[in-house]
């Protein structure tokens, strides 16, 4: 009969400390995958904010040419607001704007509009968030080179705009369309829509809407004026 390798005991030992190692080794590799996966998670995430960077300069920059130049306030910086955040995504960091949370909480309503107490959810919104309502009141002589002409509306349903103050900047606003508001070739070419958000509307009519920058205006001696258009969505 031939000895054994190794004493039964020390083949159980040998047996638990390869076990032991192959353990760690899994982990180990387990690990580097997460971090490997992880890194690319967000190196893919930031090409995604790069390329809707870009397409939201276009778009911006495509309808600042069709502005007339008087609709732009005196002594502004117009220089577009995504330039920055290009920069914070080319750097891997975005910071996240004042009215994010507004913009945010916004589309979640307008993702809302087919329920029955759409209206009532939209007051509340307009009143939780102190919302001013506007509409466009001049919308077809921009086409001649003139100044839209925004004025405020007492109620959520004559409104086309709606107005939230930035935070710690009285005559700042960041402005979103009003979601209960069929968007149509009436309201894109006659309510001013056109003018202050670049969107991908082309014809028909749309139930949703989702803004995925909004206008920003001031309010200067009772006079609503468009510093920076917007992007919104329609579907």
């Amino acid at each position: 009969m031939e000895a054994a390798l190794f004493p039964p005991m020390a083949a159980h030992i040998l047996l638990i400390f390869v076990g032991a190692i192959s353990m760690v080794a899994l982990v180990g590799i387990a690990y580097n995958y997460s971090l490997t996966r992880s890194t690319r998670e967000k190196i893919a995430r930031v090409e995604e904010l790069e390329r809707d960077v870009k397409i939201l300069q276009r778009d911006i920059k495509a309808l600042q040419d069709r502005l007339p130049k008087d609709a732009m306030p005196d002594n502004t910086d117009t220089k577009p607001a995504m330039d920055k955040a290009a920069g914070g995504a080319m750097a891997g960091n975005v910071k996240q704007e004042v009215w994010q949370g507004f913009v945010d909480d916004y589309n979640n309503l307008a993702n809302s509009m087919n329920i029955p107490k759409a209206a009532e959810a939209c007051e509340n919104f307009v009143r939780n968030n102190k919302v001013q309502l506007l509409a466009c009141v001049e919308s077809q002589k921009a086409e001649d080179g003139k100044t839209l002409v925004y004025t405020a509306v007492d109620n959520v349903g004559s409104s086309r705009y709606w107005a939230w103050n930035v935070t710690g900047k009285p005559d700042d606003f960041a402005v979103v369309p009003n979601p209960l508001i069929e968007y149509n070739e009436e309201l894109h070419h006659k309510g001013g829509m056109k003018e202050t958000f670049a969107s991908n509307y082309e014809t028909g009519s749309f139930k949703q809407v989702q803004v995925k920058l909004p206008a920003q205006f001031t309010l200067r001696q009772g006079k609503w004026v468009i510093v920076q258009p917007g992007v919104i969505r329609v579907k």
